[in-house]
């Protein structure tokens, strides 16, 4: 047992980042407060020697004793609580920051990987877990000492007593140790349910307009059912092993208390002990069985623990499969021309992008045009660095995007993305996490045409939007997102479809929101609205991973065969409409 939990330990160890002070505070108190309970025990049996040998003066003094023993235990005891509040507040604030750069730092893979019930339960509650084991740490290093000098202690009366002692400890000790091991096994399969739970509600609720229009209820209900009836099974043996742990071993120690009173008795009758070591051995035995308490608390929270370890150490050790290292180029006031020369792009030996050449000139709005899987969402991941071309090199101003500093590059491309994320708070704050300048923040939203909107709204600027700003519809919605990324002040702005969610009277206003845009911004759109395609100063029409052709709207329906059914496919009396 000893090597298994030392191993926990360790990988404990590793991941939690304690102050070596904070710990060291909260072992060496636990040492003292765990010292001073022995004692006070002791002197209340001299407490009780006194009285009966009718030793006035040697009884004030034993009280005395006792009383300052109790009272410095209150005292280090309260010393190791706010250690332990020290510990937990450390190590959730140190992880937390952890776990917050390693999400920002993650890859458009992360979510298939390291499931959203699963990240969502780790951090609500492993975090707290972690700062807690410190606590625990204390107990496991400490308690056994703790016992050992009392059976020290009453090995002085006598031999029979350490030896009840240490078979009370051992038996009592092995059923809650193995019934605790049987509890950690089942219900960490009952956390693994309890994981695939969460995430598969966080899915019905993504996608609960799906979930209501193709009547998916009957199957979903057999699914949450299939996930339900696994994490029973196994939560009821969990809670049985739990019964054994917590209830049926009691039953060893009131075995073994009864002897022990037995033999006590028989000895006080035979004159061997007297009345103070017969109540200071009973003290000790009563303690010993809530100090095992103690010590088996520890060890069952060190192995749950364990547990939670492997649920953030699964998050901090994710790496993406390729990460793109950043340059030291820190040029300011870019101009926003975009190269492509020669690029190709290739995933799992599959050609996405081919020989892919052309430029963008600052204030110039360009659309990507295509059929789906024709390569515009990779090209677009291209120029946000989440993919690394595998041939050709992509410039911003002469240089290339790869020697560019993270802080430079990021600051100067910014995305508007099909479905944009709002965060549950206000309109003021959703564009304070970009630019705080309330004077910006207006400019930006009377260009992305919604500061007349927010005007109306009773709370105007200051209007709280609901959890994926469902009180506002789609388009405004949208619109709102487009003012964050002008506020950005980058170089190049992308829309990605900005205009799926969009009304028809709103999506009226975005050519004119282009000319806006392109005075001080290059603009790259992927679009479908032939409107759009109409608006661009140019168009880039890609057919299976090429540019089949680039040009102006006239050009492009004369010599381009896909751009003309793109026009079809697009339009809303086509025999499609993506």
């Amino acid at each position: 047992m000893v090597k298994e939990h030392l191993k926990y330990i360790k990988e404990y160890w590793a991941i939690a980042k304690l102050s070596p002070f904070f710990f060291a505070l909260n072992l060496l108190t636990a040492a003292a407060y765990k010292a001073l309970a022995v004692v006070y025990p002791f002197l209340g049996a001299m407490v009780i020697k006194s009285l009966t040998e009718k030793n006035a003066e040697e009884t004030y003094w034993n009280i005395a004793f006792f009383a300052m023993a109790y009272i410095g235990y209150r005292l280090v005891l309260y010393l190791n609580w706010r250690a332990y509040s020290w510990n937990v507040n450390y190590s959730y604030k140190r992880l937390h920051d952890e776990i917050f750069n390693k999400l920002i730092s993650v890859d458009q893979d992360f979510p298939e990987k390291v499931p959203k019930g699963f990240f969502m339960n780790t951090v609500n509650a492993d975090l707290i877990s972690i700062g807690e084991m410190a606590d625990e740490l204390a107990e496991f290093f400490t308690t056994p000492i703790q016992i050992i000098s009392i059976v020290v202690i009453v090995f002085q009366y006598g031999i029979i007593y350490p030896i009840l002692f240490f078979l009370s400890r051992v038996t009592y000790h092995y059923v809650k140790d193995q019934a605790d091991k049987n509890y950690n096994y089942f219900w960490q399969k009952s956390r693994i349910r309890d994981d695939q739970y969460s995430n598969f509600l966080g899915q019905v609720a993504s996608g609960i307009q799906e979930v209501k229009t193709f009547n998916m209820l009957p199957k979903l209900h057999k699914k949450l059912g299939a996930i339900q009836a696994r994490y029973n099974k196994n939560y009821k043996i969990q809670r049985s092993e739990k019964t054994i742990r917590d209830v049926d071993s009691k039953f060893i120690f009131y075995a073994f208390q009864t002897l022990i009173y037995l033999v006590l008795i028989i000895n006080l009758i035979n004159g061997q002990i007297t009345i103070d070591i017969l109540v200071l051995i009973a003290a000790y035995h009563e303690s010993i069985i809530g100090y095992l308490d103690d010590f088996t608390d520890a060890c069952m929270d060190i192995r749950l623990t364990n547990a939670a370890v492997h649920h953030i150490k699964a998050i901090l050790d994710y790496h993406p499969e390729k990460e793109f290292e950043f340059g030291t180029t820190s040029i300011e006031n870019l101009d926003g021309h975009i190269v492509f020369d020669n690029v190709s792009l290739t995933i799992n030996k599959k050609p996405i992008l081919r020989n892919i050449s052309f430029d963008v000139k600052p204030h110039e709005t360009v659309a990507v045009v295509g059929f789906p899987g024709a390569g515009k969402t990779m090209l677009f991941n291209l120029l946000l660095r989440l993919k690394r071309p595998t041939k050709g090199k992509i410039y911003l101003d002469d240089i290339n995007i790869e020697d560019f500093s993270k802080e430079i590059y990021t600051s100067s491309v910014a995305v508007a993305n099909q479905t944009p994320f709002i965060f549950n708070t206000s309109i003021r704050n959703n564009l304070d996490f970009v630019d705080t300048d309330i004077k910006k923040q207006i400019e930006a939203c009377k260009i992305a045409g919604i500061h007349k909107f927010i005007e109306t709204l009773p709370m105007g600027y200051n209007t709280i939007l609901r959890e994926n700003a469902s009180n506002v519809s789609g388009g405004q919605k949208q619109m709102i997102s487009i003012a964050r990324t002008i506020l950005t002040d980058a170089e190049i702005i992308l829309l990605d479809d900005v205009t799926t969610s969009l009304d028809p009277d709103t999506a009226k206003l975005v050519p004119a929101l282009l000319k806006r845009l392109e005075k001080d911004h290059t603009v790259i759109m992927i679009t479908k609205k032939p409107e759009l395609m109409k608006a661009a100063d140019r168009v880039i029409v890609l057919n299976n991973g090429k540019i089949e052709a680039i040009g102006k709207h006239s050009t492009l329906m004369k010599k381009s065969r896909t751009y003309r059914e793109l026009q079809l496919y697009s339009s809303p009396r086509g025999v499609k409409n993506a």
